[in-house]
């Protein structure tokens, strides 16, 4: 006989690798609830970025398996173990585009009458989405470019101060990961070998992760740059080593492969097929590219296959492409493989097709890091729990059994799974199924 669940919610420790620190709430918005008068059990855990005494002082109960809750709460998809019947869930499912991986998950939330809320899909009442990582990709992602691009300069027999940067992953938090690099950025323009000069690192996109990435170059120091600007710098300033950053926005990379129209982002969302991509015109003035756009097989790639061995055969290719989206063999095609953390690169030689991990080799080194929100799992988590807090009684009052007609009109489209039932929003995912 199954076990009454506890009027809780239950927030889980996290297992999906080792990098993965992360909570969905941190101990101040847990003692929000307790105040309240709502119990929070929390798992223990020896690796999380928060320690278990901080969520006791918080008023939370610490236990060893907080999955007997009406509400469970984690970061990244859960386990089959771990879906209860009648419970409600709320995580990153990675099933809501219908990935193939997590099919078998999905298929369980169903058959075990257990409802799946997705934190991707929790969005305002017009459409956009409230809590995300996005931000932290995008600051960790700029991170680990500018130290692949060091340690790729050095491997060509160009070392540098930028040598010291330690990975993200290494810092103790945001600050003083900004603090080391902007250190190591002044020291390079005094003491940097020319191949520095001009500097300048390309960002890609509109959205959460490029705008963290814009951040993250700004607090180091930094000096945004137009295009004119970024062509005139090795005639106006030849030998400075300054860091600038050119935004390469939607409307700089997309055109509409007829003519006289200008660049509208929703057309392009609607007819993307219609579109060219004309980022790798600006290449060839650069010393890395991050890259946060979004890509599917609609949209056209940024840098495709006989782009990219074209200009790298003509030495046009930046010796570093920081590749945040991590779409294998999307966006940029070349990104073959997803890295780790501590070590965040690997060289795509294009005349063998091989990829090594590390910066050695011929070839163009790529930081394809897939999971950069773990870097900095404190920070990340103070935001992300401050964004979802607002919705969590919603969610914890709500009977999902009976559909998502309980909730605000803005969130029933983050129920993926009502009851062991696929809602009106996601029923295209059956044929995945």
């Amino acid at each position: 006989m199954t076990e009454p669940l506890r009027n809780a919610i239950g927030i889980l420790h996290e297992t999906k690798n080792r990098w993965e620190r992360r909570i969905p709430l941190v101990p101040a918005q847990i003692a929000e609830l307790v105040r309240d008068g709502i119990e929070v059990r929390v798992e223990r855990s020896p690796s999380r970025a928060f320690l278990d005494e901080e969520f006791v002082a918080a008023g939370a109960t610490l236990v060893d398996d907080a999955t007997d809750c009406r509400l469970v709460m984690g970061v990244k998809e859960v386990k089959k173990h771990q879906i209860k019947p009648g419970a409600t869930v709320m995580c990153f499912s990675h099933t809501i585009k219908g990935q193939s991986h997590n099919m078998p998950l999905l298929a369980d939330f169903i058959a075990k009458g257990t409802s799946l809320v997705d934190y991707e899909v929790i969005c305002d009442d017009k459409g956009v989405r409230q809590v995300a990582f996005g931000r932290y990709a995008g600051l960790a992602g700029a991170h680990e470019t500018l130290w692949t691009l060091a340690h790729r300069m050095a491997a060509l027999g160009h070392p540098s101060p930028l040598t010291a940067l330690k990975h993200a992953v290494d810092y103790r938090d945001l600050a003083d990961m900004v603090s080391y690099t902007r250190a190591a950025l002044e020291a390079l323009r005094s003491e940097g070998p020319d191949v520095f000069s001009p500097f300048v690192v390309a960002v890609t996109g509109n959205g959460r992760v490029s705008k963290g990435s814009l951040e993250y170059l700004e607090l180091v120091g930094a000096i945004p740059c137009t295009l004119d600007e970024c062509l005139a710098l090795p005639a106006e300033a030849p030998g400075d080593r300054t860091l600038r950053v050119l935004h390469l926005s939607d409307d700089m990379l997309y055109e509409w492969a007829g003519q006289g129209r200008r660049f509208n982002f929703e057309h392009y969302v609607q007819h993307a097929e219609r579109y060219v991509c004309k980022g790798a015109m600006y290449l060839p003035y650069m010393k890395a590219l991050i890259n946060g756009l979004y890509w599917d097989e609609r949209f056209p790639r940024i840098l495709d296959d006989s782009t990219a061995r074209r200009m790298f055969a003509h030495e046009t290719l930046p010796p570093v492409i920081g590749d945040i989206a991590c779409d294998i063999k999307g966006g940029v095609e070349w990104t073959t493989i997803a890295t780790e953390n501590d070590e965040p690169a690997f060289v795509y030689d294009p005349h063998t097709n091989a990829s090594t991990v590390g910066v050695e080799g011929r070839g163009v080194a790529i930081m394809s890091v897939d999971n950069l929100p773990t870097a900095l799992p404190r920070d990340a988590s103070f935001d992300f729990s401050k964004a979802l807090i607002p919705y969590v009684r919603t969610f914890f009052e709500a009977d999902l059994r009976g559909g998502v007609g309980v909730l605000p009109a803005a969130l029933q489209s983050a129920v993926v799974v009502a009851g062991g039932r696929l809602t009106p929003r996601h029923q295209g995912l059956a044929r995945f199924l």
